[in-house]
């Protein structure tokens, strides 16, 4: 009984090891996936910004010189977080927030200002809390593309914080024919979340708003 009992016992540790290598190993692959999907992403993301971009610096440099020298400094410091922070799987929201009014310069440099977006968070939750990057950006530009925007009738993006979540809402105005989307930068987003926390990303549509719901990171 006692040699049965320690053969058990024995086997019993044995398969709870290799379970534990298995489900280690397993994550691992999960987050390399989710890694390297950000990366063709961020690969996606960054000759599609220069393009739209240096379309917009051509005819600056022609029609508003010191505009257009704005716009380069603007520039080459949006393309720099792209390239220094996304290899990192968080980064300090304030950070992001900086980035993101960057980036909103450059979009309203491009559609005239038919773009507004505001925040309302407080400085010490902006220094406190994390988030994934290029979230911020991923989801402004998504808003973007479906909506469409005038000076009539501008674009507008709230960006706040509720119950831990991070909150990116816009009012539906969509385009008359939407452009063909593949989803990829919102699944993207869903999926480097599940391996970052245990709180969902979610999406809700209600009535003429969007929504979506980033939990925040500590």
């Amino acid at each position: 009984m006692a040699l049965l009992s320690a053969f058990y016992l024995a086997s019993n540790r044995r398969a709870y090891y290799q379970l534990s290598e298995i489900q280690i190993k397993t994550e691992r692959l999960e987050k390399e996936n989710a890694q390297a999907k950000f990366t063709a992403l961020r690969n996606q993301v960054s000759p599609h910004f220069l393009f739209n971009n240096f379309s917009i610096l051509t005819s600056l440099i022609e029609t508003d010189p010191a505009l257009s020298i704005q716009f380069i400094n603007r520039l080459s410091k949006a393309y720099r977080y792209i390239l220094e922070q996304s290899d990192h799987e968080r980064i300090i929201l304030r950070k992001e927030l900086d980035f993101l009014k960057t980036y909103i310069f450059l979009l309203n440099t491009r559609f005239d200002d038919k773009l507004q977006v505001s925040f309302d968070l407080s400085e010490q939750d902006a220094g406190h809390y994390y988030v994934a990057p290029l979230t911020l950006q991923l989801l402004i530009e998504n808003a973007v593309k479906h909506n469409q925007m005038s000076a009539e009738a501008p674009l507008k993006v709230f960006i706040f914080i509720e119950s831990n979540y991070l909150i990116v809402s816009n009012l539906i105005q969509l385009r008359p024919k939407l452009e063909t989307s593949t989803g990829l930068g919102l699944q993207n987003i869903i999926n480097r979340y599940k391996l970052l926390t245990g709180y969902p990303v979610l999406v809700e549509v209600q009535d003429t708003v969007y929504r979506v719901k980033i939990p925040l990171l500590t």
